[in-house]
């Protein structure tokens, strides 16, 4: 057998350490000291003969050209390493590792908790690692092998990896409540808030949606805020500046700053978005297969005990 020169720890240890872009950082995650940390570190550099982090002043390290390389294929081995040590034991046995999840950012306040909290609850010796991004970042951390799935939006480039569909969430408007149009019973065309104003929430691939959903009815809004955070969209919306299209909901009518708004269903049969879980193509270990199965319990409601909209929604 010919020897790699490096060992699977010094390889985890390289691979956290790219992560956290620290070295403090990394030995803290590990729970080992930081000397131990960087001197393997620098063992592997001078096995492998090339330099895999610079030093950065004030800031850390970050990879060189050769270490972002070289960080892709450790996560590989990394990962397979795993596969193995997971088939040489007995499906029996209590699953334990980590498990790194990403999640599309403004998503996570909403899915995150309840998600995690049932997972958890099924696989207590399971560390699982929340990563939030937006949607380029997410298909970036799954390219490097820093996640091992995610989920997200179907609003994402993720042709090269394996999708599945978790649920599809329809778009409704929000409005102040001193809007002509605040606590209607019935749904409201769209058309009726054309000459509002509109707070935009305005993420990567959301803005392009939500105005694609105005100009499939021919309508061409006036854009007054384009705003990155989702409660500051509620924020402005409920201080009377307009009113947003968004998807998911929020279980009460209060912002932050202690406005209000009010939801109104909408009459046209929109376009909504679908949830997807996310991974990379013929890989999966039995720890992302027991996150599979959390997701698709909670997401078609046979596990009624965490149902992924209760307190989510109105």
């Amino acid at each position: 057998m010919v020897d790699p020169g490096f060992t699977l720890t010094q390889l985890r240890y390289f691979a956290e350490a790219a992560r956290a872009g620290s070295m403090t950082e990394a030995a803290r995650r590990l729970h080992v000291s930081q000397p131990a940390l960087s001197s393997a570190i620098t063992q592997l550099e001078r096995d492998l003969g090339v330099q895999l982090f610079e030093r950065v002043p004030r800031r850390g390290i970050r990879l060189t050209s050769a270490g972002r390389q070289f960080h892709v294929d450790a996560e590989g081995l990394l990962s397979h390493a795993e596969g193995v040590r997971e088939r040489a034991g007995s499906f029996s046995q209590t699953l334990s590792g980590t498990l790194r999840v990403g999640m599309y950012l403004p998503l996570a306040p909403f899915r995150a908790p309840s998600l995690l909290q049932a997972f958890v609850r099924r696989h207590p010796n399971i560390a699982v690692e929340l990563w939030e991004a937006d949607h380029d970042q997410l298909v970036d951390l799954l390219d490097n092998r820093e996640i091992d799935l995610a989920i997200a939006y179907d609003m994402a480039p993720f042709e090269q990896h394996h999708t599945e569909a978790l649920e599809t969430i329809a778009p409704h408007m929000i409005v102040a409540p001193e809007h002509p149009l605040a606590g209607s019973d019935a749904p409201v065309s769209l058309t009726r808030f054309a000459a509002d104003p509109l707070v935009l929430l305005d993420l990567p691939h959301t803005a392009h949606y939500y105005l694609t959903l105005y100009r499939s009815l021919g309508l061409t809004p006036e854009v007054r805020y384009r705003i990155q955070g989702f409660e500051t969209v509620r924020g402005l919306v409920g201080r009377g500046f307009g009113v947003a299209l968004l998807n998911q909901r929020i279980g009460h009518d209060v912002t932050y700053g202690g406005a209000q708004v009010s939801t109104i269903e909408l009459a046209e049969d929109l376009p909504g978005l679908t949830l997807l879980l996310v991974r990379r193509r013929e890989e999966e270990s039995q720890r992302m297969r027991a996150f599979i199965d959390v997701c698709r319990r909670l997401f078609s409601g046979s596990d009624t005990a965490l149902e992924p909209g209760r307190g989510a929604r109105e």
